[in-house]
C-alpha cells in the first residue's frame, strides 16, 4: 500500500487560545461505509439504525465526522434498508459538511451479507480506501493511525488485542487470530483467537477481487474475503488496544458506548476543582444541551454573561449581592466547561471557538476581580484595597500571557507535571471568599499566587534557555 502521501495540518487550539499546527500525512481520502442492514435489535429505539440519535447526532453522521477528523473527505455509503430516507439525510449532510457523500443502493441487502454490500462499491473505487461500518463508533486517532500504515498488504484491519474489553459483545463480535502482525484466521465462531475485529479497515482494490471470488462460492460475508486474503498472506493488522471503539448492535451496547464517551469528556489537564466539582456538573448540563439547538460559541457567551452579572453584583458593595455573585461566578465556571464538551460531542470544534472562549475567559476574570476590588473599596476605602485588587488583575493577565510561552515554546524544557493553580481553582477561591465575606483575603491570595507563578515561570524559562546555550 504505497500510495502518494497527502500532506496536511492537524489544527489544535489550547486552553490559552493558541493555535498549534501539527503536520500529518494521509495515505487516502476515500471511505466506503456499509449502512445496508436493518438493525433488528435496535428497532425499538428507531426504525433506521444509521439515523438513530446518539448523543445529539445520528450514528452514521458521527461515523462520517469521525472519519473526517482523520482526513477523509470523499465518502461512498452503501445503503439497503430504509435507503430513501437515508439518502435524503446524507445529501443534506454532504451540503452541510461540504464533503462528497455518494450513495449506492444494494438491492440484495436482505438476502446477502455485508461483504456483498462492500462489493457494490467496486465500480466507484480505484484507489486505497478506508472501510467502515455505519454502526461502529471509534476514536478518530484509530483511523488516523490506520491510514498512515505502510506495508504491502491488501487489507489492514484495526484489531483490539484487549480480549477483556467491556464494550465488546463476546457472543457477537468477530474474532481474529493474529501471528506476527498477519491475520491467520477470522470469524465469529473461532475457538482460538487473540484479538477482535473493530470493523475498521484500510483496503486496496484487491479486496473487491477477493469479494467477487467469494461471492461466486456463495460466501458473501466480509470476513470470508478477509480470510481469503489472509490465506494468501495479504491481510495484516494494526493493534488499537486501549482506544475507544464500539459496535452499536443492541440497546446494551448503545448504553455502554454512550457512558464511555461521556466519561471520556474529562480532560487530562483538568485541575482538581474541574475534575471533582465542575466537570461532573457540566457533563450533566451538556447531556441536556445535546438536545437543544445551541452552539459552543453561544454557550461561551452565556457563561461570560453570567460572569458579567456576578461582577456587577460585586460592585454594588452589598453583602447579599456579594454572596449571590460568588455563586454565579462558580456557575459561570461550570458552564464554561460545557462549550468544549458540546463541541467534542457534536463535532463542532473550531480554531475560532477555542480562541473566543480563551478571550472571553480573560475578560470575565478581569471583570470579576475588578468587581471584587470595587466591593472592597466601597467597604474599606483605601489605596491599599485598590493596590491589592490591581495586583490581582495584573497577575491574572500575566498568568494567561506567560502560559503561551511557558506551555508551548518551553514545552520540551518544563516539567508539565508540576503543580498548577488553574482557572477552575481561582474561581472556586473567589466563590469561597464571597460566601465567607473575605474579599480582602481572596484578592491578596490571588494576587500572590498569580504573580509568584508568573515570576517562577520567568526564572525557570530563563534558566532552562541558559542551560541549552
Amino acid at each position: 500500500m504505497r500510495d502518494q502521501l497527502k500532506i496536511g495540518y492537524l489544527k489544535e487550539v489550547d486552553e490559552g487560545g493558541t493555535l498549534n499546527l501539527k503536520t500529518t500525512t494521509t495515505r487516502c481520502t476515500k471511505c466506503v461505509i456499509v449502512a445496508a442492514g436493518k438493525g433488528h435489535r435496535l428497532q425499538e429505539m428507531g426504525s433506521s439504525k444509521p439515523l438513530l440519535s446518539f448523543l445529539g447526532l445520528p450514528i452514521i453522521e458521527r461515523t462520517i465526522r469521525t472519519a473526517m477528523e482523520a482526513g477523509i473527505d470523499d465518502f461512498l455509503v452503501v445503503t439497503g434498508y430504509k435507503h430513501e430516507i437515508l439518502q435524503i439525510f446524507l445529501k443534506d449532510l454532504s451540503e452541510k459538511t461540504n464533503v462528497r457523500i455518494n450513495v449506492i443502493y444494494n438491492p440484495e441487502w436482505e438476502t446477502k451479507s455485508n461483504g456483498y454490500s462492500v462489493l457494490q462499491a467496486r465500480g466507484e473505487i480505484q484507489e486505497q480506501f478506508l472501510l467502515l461500518m455505519a454502526d461502529h463508533l471509534f476514536d478518530s486517532e484509530i483511523a488516523r493511525e490506520l491510514i498512515s500504515q505502510d506495508n504491502d498488504s491488501d487489507v489492514i484491519l484495526a484489531t483490539d488485542s484487549n480480549t477483556n474489553n467491556p464494550l465488546v459483545d463476546f457472543e457477537d463480535v468477530t474474532k481474529v487470530k493474529v501471528e506476527n502482525g498477519r491475520i491467520i484466521s477470522i470469524g465469529k465462531g473461532l475457538d482460538t483467537y487473540d484479538s477482535f475485529d473493530t470493523g475498521i479497515f484500510l483496503c486496496n482494490t484487491e479486496l473487491f477481487k477477493a469479494l467477487e471470488e467469494c461471492n461466486q462460492n456463495d460466501k458473501t460475508n466480509l470476513s470470508d474475503a478477509i480470510q481469503y486474503l489472509a490465506d494468501k498472506g495479504r491481510a495484516s493488522t494494526h493493534d488499537i488496544s486501549g482506544k475507544f471503539w464500539a459496535d452499536i448492535d443492541d440497546k446494551n451496547a448503545y448504553t455502554k458506548a454512550k457512558k464511555t464517551i461521556i466519561n471520556n469528556l474529562n480532560k487530562p489537564n483538568d485541575g482538581f476543582i474541574a475534575k471533582r466539582i465542575n466537570r461532573p456538573v457540566s457533563i450533566r448540563i451538556s447531556k441536556i444541551l445535546l438536545n437543544v439547538n445551541i452552539t459552543p460559541n453561544q454557550i461561551s457567551l452565556f457563561a461570560f454573561g453570567i460572569a458579567c452579572i456576578a461582577s456587577i453584583l460585586f460592585a454594588t458593595g452589598l453583602l447579599p449581592a456579594l454572596i449571590a455573585g460568588g455563586i454565579l461566578a462558580q456557575l459561570a465556571s461550570i458552564i464554561d466547561g460545557c462549550d468544549g464538551e458540546i463541541a467534542r460531542l457534536k463535532f463542532q470544534k473550531s480554531e475560532y471557538g477555542g480562541w473566543l472562549d480563551a478571550v472571553l475567559d480573560r475578560y470575565a476574570d478581569a471583570f470579576l476581580l475588578f468587581g471584587l476590588t470595587w466591593y472592597l473599596y466601597l467597604n474599606n476605602p483605601s489605596s491599599l484595597s485598590l493596590f491589592i485588587g490591581f495586583m490581582a488583575i495584573i497577575g491574572s493577565f500575566m498568568l494567561s500571557y506567560t502560559a503561551d510561552k511557558y506551555d508551548n515554546l518551553m514545552a520540551s524544557l518544563i516539567n508539565k507535571s508540576s503543580f498548577r493553580i488553574g482557572r477552575d481553582t481561582r474561581i472556586f477561591i473567589i466563590m469561597l471568599g464571597c460566601l465567607l465575606n473575605q474579599v480582602l483575603l481572596v484578592l491578596l491570595i490571588l494576587a500572590l499566587i498569580m504573580n509568584i507563578e508568573t515570576i517562577k515561570r520567568i526564572i525557570i524559562c530563563r534558566t532552562k534557555v541558559e542551560i541549552l546555550h
